[in-house]
C-alpha cells in the first residue's frame, strides 16, 4: 500500500514548477531570438545598399564606364542584389550635365539627366528625374558652372527577405542615393 500524502504537502510541491515556467518563456524567447535576427537583417541590406550607392558613385565619378561600374557594384552586393532575384531590386545610373538652356549663375545652376542606365526589375523609377528633364540636385547649390554629375539610386524590397512580422512594421521598399561630382584623376 502506498502511503497517502498529506494534503498541505501537495499544495506546496514544486516538482513541475520548473516545466511550466519553462513552457511559458520558451516562446517570447524564441519571439525575441527571431526579431533579433530579422533586425541584423534589416540592418545589414541597409547597410549593403549605402556602400553599392556610394561605390557606384564613386567608380563613375572617376571615370569608370557606367555599364562596367554597375556590373562591379550588383557583384559586390551579393547576396543581397544577386541575378536570381531581378524583381526585388533596380539600381538606376544617371548622368547630369548643367542644363545648356539655363546658363548658371545665378545659383543654384540647374542640370539636365542626361542619360539613364537602369539594372533590375523592380518597378521604381528614378527620383531624380527622367532623361531630358531639368532638375534641381538637393543639397547642392554651391557648385561651379559646366560641373557633371553622376547618380546611383538603388531601391530593393525587403518583403521577400522578411524571416518574422516584424518586416510588416517597416517599410519594405528601402531606397538609397548618392550623387558625386567628377573627380580629377591627375
Amino acid at each position: 500500500m502506498i502511503p497517502a500524502i498529506p494534503t498541505d504537502k501537495m499544495l506546496r510541491s514544486t516538482s513541475g514548477q520548473s516545466l511550466v515556467e519553462l513552457t511559458l518563456i520558451v516562446p517570447f524567447m524564441l519571439l525575441l531570438v527571431y526579431g533579433v535576427v530579422e533586425v541584423g537583417s534589416v540592418i545589414s541590406t541597409y547597410l549593403t545598399l549605402t556602400h553599392t550607392t556610394r561605390e557606384g558613385a564613386n567608380l563613375t565619378s572617376r571615370g569608370t564606364v557606367p555599364n562596367t561600374a554597375l556590373d562591379a557594384i550588383i557583384a559586390s552586393a551579393a547576396p543581397t542584389i544577386r541575378n536570381n532575384n531581378l524583381g526585388q531590386w533596380r539600381v538606376i545610373y544617371s548622368h547630369l550635365i548643367q542644363n545648356p538652356a539655363l546658363p548658371c549663375p545665378p545659383k543654384p545652376c540647374t542640370y539636365q539627366v542626361e542619360s539613364q542606365i537602369i539594372r533590375g526589375s523592380l518597378s521604381h523609377g528614378s527620383q531624380i528625374g527622367l532623361v531630358g528633364q531639368t532638375v534641381n540636385i538637393p543639397g547642392i547649390q554651391d557648385v561651379d558652372p559646366n560641373q557633371t554629375f553622376h547618380a546611383i539610386e538603388i531601391y530593393y524590397d525587403y518583403g521577400p527577405d522578411a524571416i518574422t512580422f516584424i518586416a510588416n512594421s517597416i517599410n519594405e521598399i528601402f531606397y538609397e542615393r548618392t550623387i558625386f561630382t567628377n573627380v580629377s584623376t591627375s
